[in-house]
């Protein structure tokens, strides 16, 4: 029950409500808005803020006037009240934490009426909470640029997930385990929606854990180091990048093993000042699809002999690489290729290294190959040879069925794997110098384009 009294002083009206709660509040007809105003139907306009968002409130009841939502109409800010579009703190079972650096009230609790500023809070804030929890951070056209004071760490049943990497940038630069990157993303951590950049190291840094980390629909482009640092097995894809950066699109390092496992058709390993995949340790690369053209070389599998199954590639482009090869495998990896095309390139194609009982196919008479080593049209063919094998014996020439090169058959030339660039282009180069008969046994090709 309230009792309005109505009076005159100095020319003005001043009406006092009393309420039989104990609350009150007051109004002067005829000032400036400053104070605050409860009339039912009206925005509010306190002095701090004004609120645009969720059903018509009653600001007699905890209203500072002090924040702004975008979530309904004219009503509640109060930081004690906790219905849909107001400031309450999150709840213990809470699962979503909201990031919006562009909102700006004066109460950041995480809800998505009051978003965090950065993703550091975001982050802190879902640790403290238990589940599968995912902190989404708004994107706008063009990019929301969150610069984060230091590196960001996702870890296990936590999705860190953006509004689309045009839409939403992690720029950041910290300490990432043994590296310096911009998101370390551990164990059964999911990285999405995002371009990630480091000026002063790697973009993304994976660690080791079950499930993999994940990383998808991310473009990790612009690094002064590698895109990302695969330390463990790790997911890739569907739709991630690594492009334009200073060393290796992806690099997993000597001493890393498990997966790396590219998964999907749209991904892209471009345009990087190293390799677009490096693989210098143990580890098993699967790749399922995507680019990795005009890098130093496409794809470089350096390290120790990986796992017996070896390494399997669908679906590569690997063109206008300027190193030794769009695909260079050492130190005799077990090596599965299909459907992929290594023409452009500045030196081979396809450069394989034999040692102890590895193997290399590239088509069988049961599986063919449908692979691409060179074309009819010169500028498609590779600046040495569209493969090379290197180490050679009776007991390990491979089969190559269902394969296109610049004729069918192609030509298969003994040439000094030591010499970058024989006088002559082969479509097939190899060493030692074989006793009688030719390295590979080729059977239904094509001539490429």
């Amino acid at each position: 029950m309230r009792l309005l009294i109505g009076l005159f002083a100095n020319g003005l009206l001043v009406s006092v409500a009393l309420a039989a709660c104990g609350g009150a509040s007051s109004s002067l007809g005829g000032g400036d808005g400053g104070s605050e105003s409860s009339s039912g139907g009206g925005a509010d306009t306190g002095t701090t803020g004004t609120d645009s968002g969720g059903p018509q409130g009653d600001s007699s009841l905890a209203d500072t006037g002090s924040t702004s939502s975008s979530e309904g109409g004219t009503g509640d800010t109060g930081a004690s009240e906790t219905g849909p579009g107001t400031c309450g703190p999150l709840g213990a079972g809470a699962t979503d934490v909201y990031v919006d650096q562009t909102y700006m009230g004066s109460m950041h609790t995480g809800v998505q009426a009051c978003p965090f500023a950065t993703i550091t809070q975001g982050l802190t804030a879902a640790a403290s909470l238990t589940g599968t929890r995912t902190v989404h951070v708004a994107g706008s056209t063009p990019a929301l640029v969150y610069n984060e004071a230091s590196s960001l760490h996702v870890t296990a049943n936590i999705i860190l997930s953006g509004d689309g990497p045009t839409k939403t940038t992690i720029q950041a630069s910290g300490a990432c385990g043994s590296t310096t990157c911009a998101v370390a993303v551990g164990g059964g951590g999911v990285l999405e929606g995002f371009t990630v950049t480091c000026s002063g190291g790697d973009g993304i840094a994976t660690s080791d854990g079950m499930p993999p980390a994940a990383v998808h629909e991310v473009v990790a482009s612009g690094s002064m180091g590698n895109g990302l640092v695969a330390a463990a097995d790790v997911e890739l894809g569907p739709n991630f990048s690594a492009n334009l950066n200073g060393a290796a699109g992806v690099e997993s390092p000597m001493g890393a093993g498990g997966t790396v496992h590219v998964i999907g058709t749209t991904n892209t390993f471009d345009d990087n000042k190293g390799n677009g995949i490096d693989v210098s340790g143990t580890a098993t690369l699967i790749f399922e699809g995507g680019s990795a053209s005009r890098n130093a070389q496409g794809i470089r599998l350096g390290g120790a002999t990986a796992s017996a199954a070896g390494h399997t590639i669908t679906s590569l482009t690997a063109t206008k690489n300027t190193g030794p090869g769009g695909f260079v495998a050492y130190s005799g990896q077990t090596l599965k290729v299909r459907s992929s095309t290594f023409t452009g390139n500045t030196g081979v194609g396809l450069y394989y290294e034999y040692a102890g009982t590895s193997t290399l196919d590239i088509g069988t008479t049961n599986d063919a190959g449908n692979n691409t080593f060179a074309g009819a049209t010169t500028t498609n063919n590779n600046g040495v040879a569209g493969l090379r094998l290197c180490g050679v014996t009776a007991t390990s020439m491979p089969a190559a069925a269902g394969d296109a090169w610049s004729a069918c058959l192609p030509a298969q030339t003994f040439a000094d794997c030591g010499n970058a660039k024989p006088a002559t282009y082969s479509d097939i180069d190899y060493a030692p110098a074989l006793a009688s008969g030719m390295p590979v046994a080729v059977s239904g090709c094509t001539v490429g384009p």
